[in-house]
């Protein structure tokens, strides 16, 4: 199939990359309105594609089948929707919209045209969250008792959206994924504007029926952390992406709680096991996203990371925003 690129910024490089190395994809063309961008773009991949600074000419052509979106997430609403108009497929760069409004937007003219709309919630195609999900769904690690995301680097600060927006989108994309997509009971969030007019850390805590959820997210830590806990009643699974091997630990201890007669009294067993850490494939999230959207677009089936799973991402985002601005 025929897809084009629109932003050749900050993640578009990347997107580039994988979309002109999947075999699933003829990767035809570029648009970006910054000529220097395009020229760095022309220099990878010279007289093979097409480039512009005019995305209406990719929505022009008919033979192309879908548009990979990887521009400011105010700007991203308008693209995607004239190329849900033109009935091209639509590959969007998180987070799917900047409200919930416009994201419902998306999603109904999407289902309209019945077209396949894929927001990047990138994480949830890391081979090591598939691997926790399978241990979740297999009952290793009982049942889920809380979840622990850190998500801090130095920048980049950005001036469209704040560290919520641009940082926990992935881990409330990742929690959903794990748990099943369930709707949250009741959530707080707390944020500062140490520069510019964005809250550049946010702490996002998330109540569900049966676990609870924390995020804090920064762009002002001098520390790299990409670290996800999962917490179960059996065992605990760490997640640390920063590391270059050995990046899921599963802990194999815990505590075992029995009432007994005495009011008021439990009994309490420390249970300890083992520790060990699993051998996962080294793949890459950004290109199992990219095949699974071409897989979705050849199969007519939703995306993971499609309507409903964007939608309930949004709907946390949203009400979390609210409690930030005290709306």
């Amino acid at each position: 199939m025929k897809i084009a690129l629109i932003g050749y910024g900050y993640w578009g490089p990347n997107l580039a990359k994988n979309l002109y190395i999947n075999k699933n994809i003829e990767f035809v063309g570029i648009c970006d309105q910054n000529l220097t961008k395009l020229k760095k773009a022309k220099e990878v991949y010279g007289e093979n594609i097409f480039y512009t600074t005019d995305y209406k000419e990719i929505m022009k052509d008919n033979s192309i089948d879908a548009v990979a979106i990887a521009v400011p997430t105010e700007y991203s609403y308008a693209i995607a929707m004239d190329a849900l108009e033109v009935c091209k497929h639509v590959f969007i760069e998180k987070p799917i919209a900047s409200t919930m409004y416009r994201a419902q937007k998306l999603v109904d003219k999407a289902r309209e045209k019945r077209l396949i709309i894929h927001c990047d919630h990138i994480m949830i195609y890391h081979p090591v969250i598939r691997y926790i999900k399978n241990m979740i769904d297999r009952g290793e690690l009982g049942n889920l008792l809380y979840i622990d995301i850190t998500r801090t680097n130095l920048g980049p600060i950005r001036k469209d959206i704040n560290a919520m927006l641009d940082l926990a989108v992935h881990d409330i994309a990742v929690i959903n994924y794990l748990a099943g997509n369930p709707d949250f009971r009741e959530l707080s969030a707390m944020g500062e504007v140490c520069y510019g007019k964005q809250e550049t850390l946010t702490f996002l805590n998330i109540k569900y029926d049966y676990f609870i959820a924390n995020i804090k997210s920064s762009w002002i830590s001098p520390i790299k952390e990409r670290r996800t806990v999962v917490a179960g009643t059996k065992k605990m699974a760490i997640f640390d992406d920063v590391a270059i091997d050995n990046k899921l630990t599963i802990y194999d201890k815990g505590i075992d709680v029995k009432s007994t007669d005495e009011y008021g009294e439990y009994e309490v067993h420390t249970r300890l096991g083992d520790i060990y850490i699993p051998h996962i494939s080294n793949e890459d999230a950004l290109q199992n996203s990219v095949t699974h959207f071409c897989e979705c677009i050849s199969n007519h089936k939703e995306s993971l990371s499609g309507p409903e799973q964007s939608l309930k991402v949004m709907k946390v985002l949203e009400q979390a925003m609210k409690q930030l601005h005290n709306d």
